[in-house]
């Protein structure tokens, strides 16, 4: 070849890796679209949601504050049975369930709703072995409505889920900054009325103003369109399919669950309603920086159902654009913690301080982890994922309960900030693999595209190449 030539061919394979570039970085949009509304929406409820604590801790006592917070997390953990349980397997098939989206969604609710209700049930009839934090759910009046929040909190919860695996995600946090405004609203108006009573009852009683519209949305809206864009190139899963994508996802969403839900009910019932209040507004706080990583898992998990050949370019970025925001967050609440605290009370900065910047470290940690275990569920092993939410979970639970004691709220810190330590040193190589083949392809699609322009007869690239 001639040096023209050949600098004309040098030339088209740089076009052609520019526009395959081009094609990947609008592919990849998704992924981020959806990632950023959830954390939009996690945003949101950090500001509302701490708002919502700190207007409690003005004009609640303590006390009120932590058998309210109480209840929030025994609400949370029963619904959670089925609806975090599950959230998983709706981001993972609604993308590939064509015609029976609306049937996959409608009977997620009805099991969930028959599930979790039975399990409050159980719950109220063993109220007493959960310490005086509870007393106040006694009586049939007061247990049919807890009955009926765990019901209205699965499905809201559920509903998550479903906006994510329809690339929807962006309506999530308009309707929780719908839901957040209004219980704020509430907690204020109702304080006089029920200053015992009122943290937990205005939560409750926001639900359906979220709920009732984006159930409507859901069904009437974005489940049609979602049919008619997917229908042709959808394959529906088999009852096989999600036999064995559940039996590993949901055991290992149970193990994540007691992680997330069981341990603030374990608190509540070994320490005082006031050690309950400090200890359940800083795991909130923690608590929403860790569900900035969730966030990204969770979008990662649908993108990856949509097009598996890309997930592993995909998890690179995922990271990448993960520590770039959450790294800085855990440094700042690690560095200002007292001073955050302090906000709600000097007892919060006094007692919880250790506890937020222990929470905060494992945070960090939870990028590696939750996007490790995106690549799981995208890839259906769940059989691995339920190993590691297990091993987890024990790790978590056995040093809460051998740590609390002695060390108080400090301990709790430890034993969550230990765990994920550990769980993340066994992912982190599994993750390097994933991210380290997803280099390797980019690298061998940038030859083979330089090698196709270099032969006379080369056309366009095909599916092996760079315009996969």
């Amino acid at each position: 070849m001639t040096v023209t030539e050949t600098t004309a061919v040098t030339t088209t394979a740089r076009q052609r890796l520019r526009r395959a570039q081009a094609r990947q970085k609008r592919d990849g949009t998704p992924l981020f679209r959806n990632a950023y509304a959830l954390m939009v929406n996690t945003g949101i409820s950090a500001v509302l949601g701490l708002g919502f604590w700190l207007v409690a801790a003005r004009y609640y006592s303590a006390d009120a504050v932590g058998q309210g917070s109480a209840a929030i997390a025994a609400m949370k953990f029963l619904a959670g049975i089925t609806a975090l349980t599950l959230t998983g397997a709706l981001a993972r098939f609604i993308p590939v369930s064509g015609a029976g989206t609306g049937r996959l969604v409608f009977r997620t609710y009805a099991a969930s709703a028959v599930v979790v209700a039975l399990a409050a049930v159980v719950f109220l009839l063993t109220l007493n072995v959960w310490g005086p934090s509870y007393r106040f759910l006694h009586g049939p009046l007061h247990g049919l409505g807890f009955i009926a929040s765990v019901i209205a909190w699965a499905i809201l919860t559920l509903q998550d889920g479903v906006l994510t695996g329809l690339r929807s995600a962006f309506w999530v946090p308009i309707g929780n900054t719908v839901f957040s405004t209004v219980k704020l609203l509430l907690l204020i108006a109702i304080a006089a009325s029920l200053p015992t009573t009122g943290v937990f009852v205005s939560w409750v009683a926001a639900i359906a103003v979220s709920v009732l519209p984006l159930g409507w949305l859901v069904f009437r809206r974005l489940v049609p369109r979602h049919i008619e864009l997917t229908a042709s190139s959808a394959r529906p899963p088999s009852y096989r399919e999600l036999g064995r994508f559940l039996a590993g996802d949901y055991t290992g969403s149970l193990f994540a669950l007691a992680v997330v839900y069981l341990v603030p009910v374990i608190v509540a019932s070994q320490v005082s309603s006031s050690d309950n209040a400090y200890f359940y507004i800083t795991a909130t706080i923690g608590g929403t920086v860790e569900l900035l990583a969730i966030n990204m898992g969770a979008s990662l998990t649908v993108e990856g159902a949509h097009d598996p050949s890309r997930l592993g370019r995909n998890a690179r970025a995922a990271l990448i654009r993960m520590t770039k925001i959450v790294a800085p967050i855990c440094a700042t609440l690690f560095v200002l913690a007292p001073l955050v605290l302090r906000v709600f009370g000097q007892g919060y900065a006094d007692h919880a301080t250790p506890l937020l910047r222990l929470l905060v470290t494992g945070a960090l940690l939870r990028v590696v982890i939750e996007l490790h275990f995106a690549v799981l569920r995208a890839q259906s092993r769940t059989a691995g994922l339920a190993y590691l939410q297990g091993a987890l979970c024990a790790l978590v639970l056995g040093s809460t309960l051998a740590l609390l004691p002695p060390m108080g709220l400090t301990g709790v810190g430890i034993a969550e900030a230990s765990s994920l330590a550990v769980i993340a040193a066994v992912t982190a190589p599994r993750l390097y693999g994933v991210l380290r083949g997803s280099a390797a392809d980019v690298a061998g699609g940038m030859a083979e595209g330089v090698a196709g322009a270099a032969r006379p007869d080369a056309g366009e690239p095909d599916a092996a190449g760079l315009g996969r």
